[in-house]
């Protein structure tokens, strides 16, 4: 449980270095360059739920209960979920590159610098190589947390270098991801060493790697809808033609993704205690979910109060301070209602019911209505407060869609849990 909470506290204090980028932004004269970084810092963590696919589920879920990695034994099944693991980043890699041509030539920022857009597209590999599931089967946790660490550092370093030399900011995410991808490989590299990994990557291993993600395309699929306010978010801030509301926008949102990454990190931390298979008490159960509660109510009201201090700093004209507080109350009501969702997402997993037709077919219509929401709200009014209230309307959309699937599936996945454990 200690490995656990010191990945959550470390991504939490990640999680800030994004706001950090787009204060430094905002204090910029001149921001016709900076709304591709910001859209590119977006569109990496839609892209990581397809890089990771289900990997941090079911990976790691079977690295756990064939021991782990560890110095004088790895489980062959271990080392073959690691070679599947590098031939599905390959094939969603190359899947990727083509789906983000067609995004760079159709959303606006982006097709302003239309070449050094494409070819930023090394910044969304190189920020998520960081291999969550194999560092955390292992006594080796703090090297997921250096490299993290360190690659946040690189971007931050990188930018503040350009600005002062006064370079073309559109080719600093080309170097960072650059930086981060070395990065990335180095402490994979050096993961296998101490742990003496040999791994079977070889066109085989790339070609059965096609038969895991048909096997769990449907998981990755409904979690693909289930984060479709944030990615529709993501597209259609393309399309305001404010730049400077664009990037106080960014800076309320950035506050918004931190809280966010809480969440995530809080799934991905507390996921495999509730697969033991011997069960997790009521009493602790409810001490997870107690303390993660305070602590999402602490964290609002105290952005709630900072939300000033941080207006005050930047001297941003009347429009924008109203933007901005508009803004964040609306991410912040989101975030409760996406910390709602959290323990049914949880039990949704642990059940085996978001790999379900039924699921699939609940969250494409509940995405669905979040695409015709959005793509409403913004031709009627081109303003990025639309796009928050937008956000809030569609989490809360999904939350239904939790509910649905919830009430229709929860006696007879209840049943068949009981049933796997007995065998």
């Amino acid at each position: 449980m200690k490995k656990f909470l010191r990945v959550f506290y470390s991504q939490i204090f990640n999680s800030f270095f994004p706001i950090l980028v787009v204060i430094i932004l905002l204090k910029l004269k001149n921001k016709s360059e900076v709304a591709q970084i910001f859209l590119l810092l977006n569109f990496a963590n839609v892209y990581i739920l397809f890089s990771d696919y289900s990997a941090n589920v079911h990976f790691l879920k079977n690295a756990i209960a064939n021991g782990g990695i560890s110095d004088t034994h790895t489980h062959q099944s271990i080392l073959t979920d690691i070679g599947h693991y590098l031939g599905i980043k390959t094939i969603v890699f190359a899947l990727g590159f083509l789906i983000w041509i067609c995004i760079c030539f159709n959303v606006p920022l982006l097709k302003q610098h239309i070449l050094p857009s494409i070819f930023s597209y090394i910044f969304i590999i190189g920020h998520n190589l960081n291999f969550y599931w194999m560092y955390m089967s292992s006594k080796k946790e703090y090297l997921f947390i250096l490299s993290n660490f360190m690659a946040r550092l690189l971007l931050l370093l990188l930018l503040l270098l350009f600005i002062h030399f006064s370079w073309n900011l559109s080719y600093v995410m080309i170097l960072v991801g650059i930086g981060n991808t070395l990065l990335g490989i180095f402490f994979y590299k050096n993961f296998c060493r101490i742990y003496q990994l040999k791994i079977d990557y070889t066109l085989t291993t790339i070609k059965d790697s096609i038969q895991v993600m048909k096997k769990d395309l449907p998981l990755v699929l409904n979690s693909f809808l289930l984060m479709s306010p944030s990615t529709c978010a993501t597209f259609f801030i393309g399309f305001i033609k404010n730049t400077e509301l664009v990037l106080v926008y960014g800076l309320a949102e950035k506050v918004f993704f931190a809280f966010r990454a809480m969440l995530g990190v809080f799934v991905n931390s507390i996921y495999p205690v509730f697969c033991d298979v011997n069960g997790v008490s009521k009493k602790k159960t409810f001490l997870i979910y107690g303390g993660f509660y305070v602590c999402v109510l602490v964290a609002c009201a105290s952005t709630y109060f900072i939300a000033p201090l941080i207006l005050n700093y930047f001297h941003l004209p009347n429009t924008s301070n109203q933007t901005f507080y508009t803004c964040i109350y609306y991410f912040l009501a989101t975030v409760v209602v996406i910390s709602l969702n959290t323990p049914l997402f949880i039990w949704l997993l642990l059940k085996h019911q978001l790999n379900t037709s039924f699921a699939t077919l609940i969250l494409f219509i509940a995405a669905a209505l979040v695409v015709a929401a959005f793509k409403v709200l913004i031709f009627l009014n081109n303003d990025v407060v639309f796009i928050t209230q937008s956000l809030l309307a569609s989490e809360s959309i999904i939350i239904i869609a939790y509910l649905v699937v919830y009430f229709s599936k929860r006696k007879t996945a209840s049943a068949t849990f009981k049933k796997n454990n007995i065998n």
